[in-house]
């Protein structure tokens, strides 16, 4: 490991996906608040600030941009990510259009800009196996084309969440450090 001076405080995350897929509810989850099945429509974007544990014990500040998922607030969503590097792809494992989707999001933030990190979460794996639209197989088979790593996640109960943040933090740490 490399001897830096420079101590990397903050990071900043994009959340990216189509309306109702469950960003806002992964960014309360992460803070701490309580589940609620009627989350208001996000209808611009939102930072949020959230305390995140390191490894080594210490704690960095995670600021979240919770996006507009609409498509025709799309503009309004790139301008308020403009300087964010790291993002996760959200998408409803019950609604297969939701994940197809996540293209647009990938293609506009790769010709704006390129170093980024992605990662992609697919939310609400709390939902009974039959309601599913998509097999792991499709995602996994997304996730290779994309070069991106997959996390199940469910803000209701949690899984996945921390994981997913732990992991694009520490992808963070590692280009600073090199």
């Amino acid at each position: 490991m490399k001897e830096n001076n420079t101590k990397l405080k903050s990071i900043k995350i994009g959340l990216l996906g189509d309306d109702a897929v469950g960003k806002t509810s992964i960014c309360n989850s992460l803070a701490g608040l309580e589940f609620t099945e009627d989350t208001i429509a996000t209808i611009g974007p939102e930072k949020i600030e959230v305390k995140f544990p390191l490894k080594d014990g210490n704690h960095i500040k995670l600021i979240l941009w919770d996006t507009v998922g609409q498509e025709r607030f799309r503009s309004v969503t790139f301008k308020a990510v403009r300087n964010i590097m790291n993002f996760i792809l959200i998408f409803d494992v019950a609604h297969k259009t939701t994940l197809n989707n996540l293209d647009t999001w990938i293609q506009e933030i790769s010709e704006k800009r390129k170093n980024i990190n992605l990662i992609l979460f697919g939310n609400k794996v709390d939902l009974p196996k039959e309601r599913w639209e998509i097999t792991n197989e499709e995602v996994k088979a997304y996730a290779e084309k994309h070069k991106l790593i997959y996390f199940e996640t469910s803000a209701k109960t949690k899984q996945g969440i921390k994981e997913g943040f732990s992991y694009i933090v520490n992808k963070c740490y590692k280009i600073l450090e090199e």
